[in-house]
């Protein structure tokens, strides 16, 4: 059963939100600064990110709330991606800095008949409380929805619903072992604000939801001859002369795949070109002893991380990041730059559904969402039920 509550969130003042989103939030800083305040009462938040598509305008309607935390066992909260330690530590400072959340887990539930939009569609009606756009382009829109019926009705519809992580998967577990902090410290009451997180929710069903690449990041002694070498036994290997930095050029080559098979671009620090790989249609990674299901064998960062990056440059230090430029400009001296296409919202909900995990750092959201927009001050004595 997933659990909600209301939050008394902490917000930026209308004329200082620019400011609050444009750099990570110390929330007694901004506090004592005046450019955010607390909500009097408890409320939910409704929230658009309004951006750019093909063709047109989209809207993702979403809903930040407070989620009551559980460890992955439960089963009420699911998780698609596996979690390095590291990652886990970094989102955890930030939450005992803070004493609370400001930057949300994002979820997915699903909901065909859209009965949780209904509910919230009054509240669009009304002015926002405020509306900021980001440099990517992207404007977020926020209402307060604090209507104890309007309350009522979203627990009753959220809580036989499975809550899916979309994004957040190390500020998840940081959340965890930040509420076990606090219970071994004060014995935390069922409803304490200390036993739920900031959490960001959205229909799985939403048309609008899409996601990015994450790029790889190969950093070590990497000898391209030798690389190629080694994976020439299960991809094909095709050379893309002097795109080395044209990222339109890489990008578009992953649009055209043999037989919808695996690919991705590698881009050697010194090489003016590039070199795409497709896994050969012959090759199963699983009979070759990757551990994954069979199901899920074939998804790219399955292949990249656990075919490619292990067989041919072991002990490589590996990170990813979102923008293809600067993945090329972390290697301009060193290294490989791994250019990635996107997994589908419809491939991430298989995984979750299998009850398995891809590699740390598989999946994202596009656009992201704004983070410092509402933050979940904790404190263990104020309860939010």
């Amino acid at each position: 059963m997933a659990q909600i509550a209301g939050l008394r969130g902490v917000l930026p003042v209308a004329s200082k939100v620019a400011e609050v989103v444009a750099a990570p939030l110390d929330l007694a800083k901004a506090v004592a600064a005046g450019t955010v305040e607390r909500d009097p009462g408890r409320a939910v938040y409704r929230y658009h990110q309004v951006f750019a598509g093909p063709n047109r305008t989209f809207t993702r309607k979403n809903l930040i709330l407070a989620v009551r935390l559980v460890p992955w066992t439960e089963g009420t909260v699911r998780p698609h991606e596996a979690t390095l330690p590291a990652d886990r530590e970094r989102a955890l400072a930030p939450i005992r800095a803070n004493a609370g959340h400001v930057a949300p887990v994002v979820f997915g539930y699903r909901d065909p008949p859209n009965e949780i939009e209904r509910v919230l569609r009054r509240a669009e009606s009304a002015r926002p409380t405020f509306e900021v756009t980001t440099p990517d382009g992207t404007s977020h829109r926020l209402w307060r929805v604090q209507d104890a019926e309007v309350l009522g009705k979203l627990r009753h519809e959220i809580a036989p619903k499975k809550l899916s992580v979309l994004e957040g998967h190390d500020r998840y577990e940081a959340m965890l072992a930040y509420q076990q902090e606090l219970d071994q410290k004060h014995g935390l009451a069922m409803y304490s604000s200390g036993n739920y997180g900031l959490a960001c929710l959205v229909n799985l069903e939403d048309p609008t939801l899409a996601t990015a690449a994450r790029h790889r990041i190969a950093r070590g002694d990497i000898k391209r001859d030798a690389v190629l070498a080694a994976a020439k036994p299960h991809f094909i290997i095709e050379q893309l002369a002097g795109a080395a930095k044209d990222v339109g050029k890489l990008v578009g080559a992953l649009g055209q795949n043999v037989a919808h098979q695996p690919a991705f671009v590698v881009v050697f620090a010194g090489d003016a070109d590039a070199w795409k790989l497709t896994l050969s249609p012959d090759v199963s990674p699983y009979a070759e002893g990757v551990v994954v299901h069979r199901a899920l064998q074939k998804l790219d960062p399955v292949v990249v991380d656990n075919l490619f990056v292990a067989r041919t440059m072991p002990g490589v230090e590996l990170s990813t990041e979102l923008d293809p430029n600067a993945a090329l400009a972390a290697v301009a001296t060193s290294g490989a730059a791994i250019i990635m296409r996107p997994l589908s919202v419809e491939q991430i909900a298989h995984v979750d559904e299998l009850g398995q995990l891809l590699p740390a750092g598989s999946t994202a959201l596009h656009p992201p969402i704004a983070n410092g927009l509402v933050s979940l001050a904790i404190d263990p004595d104020e309860d939010l039920v």
